[in-house]
């Protein structure tokens, strides 16, 4: 129906919001993301919709409906199941998903959807033993990211793949990689952009995910926001360089934090839905943060 191949790569930033034009919000500063603010004409604040062949870029809802601040554990759930994850538990619930929540991925998650198409899906962040080790010995729990790929019973890409350029540590560079025991050179965000483009063309879904931001915002440092926002920027820039012409790019978060470091606390601020490819414009009926996995598999469906 769509006439062009349907891949998807899916960039999870932890933690962005659309905020205002303050001080406190990093984005406000239009030399910080160079490639956004050419590519949408504006920086990433409250107010900005764009809709263009090929480009869509509109605010979401990540409240859904439920009193309080969103958190991750909700939101993310929320993301990647396409199911109201804070009124299926009557809160937002912060941090890991394991419990109740995992119910909703096992049941609906994005991965174990898209196999059930008999197409394909993959995690491109890299793993390392000593993540599981901590998980085995209960000092870490699970991420929602990682029980989406767990509970699909797919593989996760460890140093091997990293050394053969087919994976990406969740800071993108790697530079936090050796606390988590791994032994790997880092890398500059156009390699990582460059990495992310290729390993989506080998997919139909492709995932990515950078808590950068989320980050940043807790530690209400502009400095460092700057510099995280400037790397994904870079990033960003480096993935749509290299997109092949049959993948649709989307980004997007489970809640604002960033845009306002005036606070160390999440915000009520609206994630942004940014979409970019041959598909972008059909992401335009998305209202809130969990029409997206939804959407991506009704197009999937239709390109077969």
């Amino acid at each position: 129906m769509l006439g062009i191949s349907s891949k998807y790569i899916f960039i999870f930033l932890d933690g962005v919001g659309l905020g205002d034009r303050s001080p406190d919000n990093p984005f406000a500063q239009d030399a910080i993301t160079p490639f956004l603010r050419e590519l949408l004409g504006a920086p990433l604040l409250a107010g900005l919709e764009v809709y263009r062949p090929n480009l869509l870029l509109k605010p979401i809802d990540a409240s859904l409906g439920v009193p309080g601040l969103p958190q991750s554990a909700t939101g993310q759930t929320a993301l990647y199941t396409g199911r109201n994850a804070p009124e299926f538990l009557g809160r937002h619930q912060t941090g890991f998903a394991n419990g109740s929540l995992r119910i909703l991925i096992e049941e609906s998650g994005l991965f174990k959807q898209v196999l059930a198409l008999d197409k394909t899906a993959t995690h491109a962040n890299l793993y390392s033993p000593g993540y599981f080790e901590a998980i085995a010995q209960r000092r870490l729990r699970y991420s929602v990211g990682t029980l989406l790929n767990l509970t699909a019973n797919l593989p996760f890409r460890m140093q091997t793949d990293y050394a053969q350029g087919q994976a990406i540590y969740w800071d993108i560079t790697g530079d936090l990689a050796h606390y988590r025991g791994i032994d790997a050179p880092p890398i500059n965000p156009q390699e990582a952009g460059r990495r992310l483009a290729a390993l989506g063309s080998g997919y139909t879904v492709t995932l990515f995910e950078c808590y950068l931001p989320d980050f940043a915002g807790h530690s209400q440092d502009m400095n460092q926001a700057v510099q995280i926002l400037q790397r994904i920027d870079t990033f960003l820039k480096s993935v749509v360089s290299n997109l092949p012409t049959e993948i649709t790019l989307i980004v997007s978060s489970d809640h604002g934090n960033v845009e306002d470091l005036s606070t160390k606390r999440h915000t009520l601020n609206a994630a942004p839905l940014l979409a970019i490819g041959p598909n972008a414009w059909l992401f335009k009926p998305v209202e809130n943060i969990t029409g997206i996995t939804p959407k991506i598999l009704e197009l999937i469906q239709l390109s077969s």
